[in-house]
């Protein structure tokens, strides 16, 4: 049941019109009477489920019904505000996908979906992602159904942050996202719409070390990915740095799957001990390059300019003599 916080400031028919549960029946009763006690309604129906400005919502939205010819032009290639990382079909495929449908069938839409306008009669989704499939595989059996007042449209022009509102509090309350849509869904708020961290932070109701553990999550390796939502973002980003370390003295700077099973081997570990783990291994690492350094006779650096030659031990003037005449000859234009 979705029940809304009423805003006395903002458009009060929008609110009663979005569903028909009890509550709003009963808001709708209150509301013919002219004689309306802003305190009462307050104390009886101010449930605040929800974050999201309604008065902003009505105003750049409309609400319509929902029919084969409103789904059909939903441009579901387009997912600019899905938060969702699995492709159609793996939607379609999952194990949830055919009880949605059957109680969207029983029961009918107890919740709607956000279109925005995309111009030239097309929409892209903005909340409502495996709902909007689900009535789509209906839509297809039976094209005439229809849906009243189930699809809140947003014109061309809404505010971005409004639309951002209203994709992450629907889509995080309807399903939990995994960590790696989490993290695609950092990545694109921060680096794409800009949005500071700090409001990401207050959105989400997250540490700042969880923020970053989470968005760096979509770059792990992929055997660390497979475990993501058993150990969690902050113990995967021990592993996957684990294993960052284990490949630096490759030769091929490949991961093998010795490797891979190792690191593995470790994801009951607590997070101390994956961090002690990590620390031996850079100092390992940190001696071994020094040694490497150490059997090196000579270093060359090159610039887009220079050249230079380091040579780490003593010379006799007679092979002074002949890396001279060498660097000469070679250098000769």
């Amino acid at each position: 049941m979705k029940v809304y916080q009423l805003n006395f400031e903002g458009d009060l028919t929008y609110l009663y019109e979005l569903s028909e549960t009890p509550i709003i029946q009963k808001l709708r009763e209150e509301l013919k009477g002219e004689a309306m006690n802003n305190n009462h309604l307050k104390s009886n129906f101010a449930l605040n489920p929800s974050n999201l400005e309604k008065s902003n919502i009505a105003k750049y939205s409309i609400i319509n019904n929902i029919t084969k010819k409103i789904i059909e032009e939903i441009d579901f290639n387009d997912r600019t505000f899905i938060n969702r990382l699995d492709s159609e079909d793996k939607v379609k495929e999952s194990e949830e996908f055919l009880p949605l449908v059957n109680s969207i069938k029983d029961s009918g839409l107890l919740n709607p979906i956000y279109l925005l306008e995309k111009g030239h009669n097309k929409y892209l989704i903005v909340s409502g992602w495996r709902r909007s499939l689900a009535l789509k595989t209906i839509l297809e059996e039976t094209p005439n159904k229809i849906w009243q007042k189930q699809a809140v449209i947003f014109r061309e022009g809404t505010p971005i942050d409004l639309l951002e509102k209203v994709s992450i509090d629907e889509n995080t309350k309807r399903k939990d996202l995994s960590i790696l849509e989490l993290s695609y869904k950092f990545n694109k708020l921060s680096e794409e719409d800009k949005v500071p961290m700090d409001d990401i932070l207050k959105i989400f109701g997250i540490a700042k070390s969880q923020f970053y553990a989470i968005k760096k999550a979509i770059d792990f390796n992929p055997v660390i990915k497979e475990i993501l939502e058993e150990i969690g973002p902050v113990k995967a980003d021990y592993l996957d740095k684990i294993l960052l370390e284990l490949i630096k003295n490759n030769k091929d700077k490949k991961y093998n799957t010795e490797e891979e099973d190792l690191v593995l081997s470790y994801k009951d570990k607590t997070r101390d001990e994956l961090k002690e783990i990590l620390r031996d291994l850079k100092e390992s690492n940190k001696e071994e390059n020094k040694k490497i350094q150490e059997l090196k006779t000579f270093e060359v650096k090159r610039t887009p300019k220079k050249t230079t030659i380091t040579i780490k031990q003593k010379l006799s003037d007679e092979e002074y003599q002949k890396i001279q005449e060498f660097i000469t000859t070679i250098t000769k234009k």
